[in-house]
């Protein structure tokens, strides 16, 4: 577990690299599977849409984006200037290409979670999280699992939710690693989290669901034609009850894609959120705004908690047990006549007395079933 954050900014390391100099000699390192943060027991200055009165709705936006690289400071620069004016309150990165792991506060005031290159990981394109100022002090933990996925902890009031950023293998590698791959996904779902948002590059092509398709966990809109990968992530959804929230909102054809060929020749939507509750995303989109020379555009949905409608999910899931009126004709006459042989005791009694006993409890005792 590491302590408190130091509060430091990216500075222009040697050769350029801002994964030198300063931030090395000032970072708070990740550590797997184990915090790298926890949120500070007093209540955290500003305002923040995952921690409102009791009763309300939370409301965070969540997004996704294949950089291709985000080595250089002025990577990261160009990044920060187009999310201005654009809400977002964590956003999961992957082929970062960046090394080390740590976490730094950027010009902004913005912290990013790197989980990239290190002499343990020296195969990993990087992932990270790019967490919004007014949200980083309800980040719980950050924990990276494998090369591949990464995830974080929210705090909400009473609840926690987790936020796992995935980098799936290409088609150049074979199916036992993606085998691997949804094997250490599964082993990083925290069952102790109520909500559960996965995001990131799939590289797996869903398509549109077929008429005929009897299938909860994805809607009825997409581009383009399933693949053998894109059937294995749908097992997986299944299995583990996720919805897959791109495909449930219509939007413009042009609006689906969010990766293309080099000269364009091939778009797909190989990067999705989603989500173990449907109805928390409200909106699943991508942006076109951000494009910092990457060929995949940012995927983003907006994810709001009702916990007054959770409250009421709960009470009308605990239903009054089902009376079989057939059964009850079949278990009268024992009832009766057990009644009957105690009212007979009653009358027999020679001392006044109070004899108390409980009907559900003799009819159940009588029950066959």
């Amino acid at each position: 577990m590491i302590g408190q954050h130091k509060r430091v900014r990216i500075s222009q390391g040697q050769n350029g690299d801002p994964s030198r100099g300063d931030f090395l000699a000032t970072q708070t390192l990740l550590s797997r599977r184990t915090p790298s943060h926890e949120v500070p027991k007093s209540k955290p200055p500003g305002r923040c849409g995952a921690d409102k009165g009791k009763g309300s709705t939370a409301t965070l936006h969540f997004a996704t984006y294949n950089t291709k690289t985000l080595a250089s400071q002025e990577d990261l620069e160009q990044l920060q200037d187009q999310l201005k004016g654009f809400k977002w309150s964590v956003i999961g990165l992957c082929e970062t290409y960046r090394k080390g792991e740590g976490s730094v506060e950027l010009s902004d005031g913005s912290w990013l979670y790197d989980a990239g290159r290190t002499e343990e990981s020296p195969n990993t394109k990087g992932l990270a999280f790019l967490v919004h100022k007014d949200i980083k002090d309800y980040i719980e933990s950050v924990d990276r699992h494998s090369d591949r996925i990464i995830s974080c902890k929210i705090k909400l009031q009473g609840e926690s939710l987790q936020l796992i950023e995935t980098y799936a293998p290409t088609t150049e590698y074979d199916d036992a690693d993606v085998e691997i791959f949804y094997e250490e996904l599964e082993n990083a779902m925290d069952p102790k989290c109520k909500y559960k948002v996965i995001i990131g590059d799939f590289n797996s092509k869903i398509g549109v669901k077929e008429a005929d398709e009897e299938n909860e966990w994805i809607g009825p809109f997409g581009i383009g034609e399933r693949n053998e990968r894109g059937e294995r992530l749908i097992d997986f959804c299944v299995a583990n009850k996720l919805y897959i929230t791109n495909s449930f909102y219509q939007k413009p054809t042009s609006r689906y894609w969010t990766w293309e060929s080099p000269g364009g020749r091939y778009k797909n939507q190989i990067d999705f959120i989603l989500t173990t509750d449907k109805s928390m995303a409200q909106n699943t989109e991508i942006n076109t705004k951000v494009d910092i020379g990457s060929d995949h555009r940012m995927v983003r949905s907006r994810i709001c908690i009702n916990k007054r409608l959770e409250r009421l999910k709960r009470i009308k899931r605990k239903k009054p047990p089902r009376i079989d009126m057939r059964q009850l004709e079949k278990v009268a006459p024992i009832f009766l006549l057990e009644l009957q042989n105690r009212f007979e005791v009653l009358a027999n009694e020679t001392t006044p007395s109070i004899t108390c006993f409980n009907l559900s409890d003799l009819f159940l005792m009588n029950d066959p079933t």
